[in-house]
């Protein structure tokens, strides 16, 4: 069942006759009977009217459009640990996206969450009248702050002049790890509008890498895994015994076929196993679904 505010024609009854009304906003209860997604992010929910005000006639068919930032309300008999799971996800406000401002006279940093950007601080650079300007211990100072931040899936550097470059080539030669979080972009200036630049240009580009490459990550495992024939299981039916007898540690599922395994999904997670899901829009996840869209990486083999 799913209730949501929508848009409904009216009707009133006299006699025999069924007179239409206006289109108004309603909240409506639908007995969902079919849901689809259209490549321009469109959601639509159809299904009869099972509840609604007096002017709705109950069992006719109506189609909800779910857009970001409605109020939804969904029904069911029983829920699938990985679906909640997934809405937990999704409903967490995680830190995103750490933004690095750099210049000559000092750094801003930024933190991008889900509700939108943070300011979390800045620092000036201190010269000393009558010394060599030392850059060194300041680079010290950033590059330490930005390690000790590790909520944070990635890291954007940026600023005006060469200062960015300057400060990653510090990272990389100190901390090589911290600096595989690194992305390189430009800003013209420091402060909150140098912030709403580089986020606008790349925040959603980044992010979206980051996930490209924790997904590849998982899927390369899992070929290379295959490949040497050590604790790994694909194709229906050998996936499935093996989630069946609690085998499979992590199963990948492709997103294009989630309907078809949900059985395997509920079996893995019955046995503390780990379900990750692999989007098709990117070159690992195409060669995943490839191979059929599921499989796992097991805990003992399987003969």
């Amino acid at each position: 069942m799913v209730r949501a505010r929508t848009l409904r024609k009216t009707q009133v009854k006299r006699g025999k006759e069924i007179i239409e009304g206006e289109r108004k906003p309603v909240t409506l209860t639908l007995e969902l009977e079919k849901i689809t997604f259209s490549e321009t992010g469109k959601l639509r929910a159809g299904g009869k009217i099972a509840a609604g005000p007096e002017d709705i006639q109950l069992g006719s068919h109506h189609t909800i459009q779910i857009e970001p930032g409605m109020v939804l309300t969904v029904k069911k008999e029983a829920w699938k640990p990985w679906e909640l799971d997934r809405l937990k996800k999704a409903s967490v406000k995680e830190p995103l996206l750490l933004v690095c401002l750099i210049d000559r006279d000092g750094v801003d940093f930024a933190g991008l969450l889900a509700s939108g950007a943070k300011f979390l601080g800045s620092k000036s650079f201190k010269k000393i009248k009558g010394q060599e300007e030392r850059r060194e211990p300041f680079y010290r100072e950033i590059t330490d702050y930005l390690a000790r931040e590790t909520e944070y899936e990635a890291i954007i550097l940026a600023g005006p002049g060469f200062e960015p470059e300057n400060l990653l080539k510090f990272i990389k030669e100190k901390e090589p790890k911290l600096a595989g979080k690194i992305a390189l972009e430009k800003a013209s200036e420091r402060g909150k509008s140098g912030m709403q630049e580089v986020i606008k240009r790349s925040a959603n580009k980044i992010l979206l890498q980051t996930r490209v490459s924790r997904e590849t990550k998982v899927v390369e495992e899992f070929l290379e895994t295959v490949a040497r024939e050590g604790l790994a299981v694909y194709g229906k039916k050998e996936t499935r015994e093996a989630a069946g007898m609690g085998a499979i540690e992590t199963l990948l599922v492709s997103e294009q076929v989630v309907a078809e395994f949900e059985d395997v999904m509920e079996a893995v997670e019955k046995h503390r196993g780990q379900v990750m899901l692999i989007s098709t829009t990117h070159e690992a996840g195409e060669k995943f679904l490839s191979l059929g869209g599921i499989g796992g990486l097991l805990r003992f083999r399987v003969s």
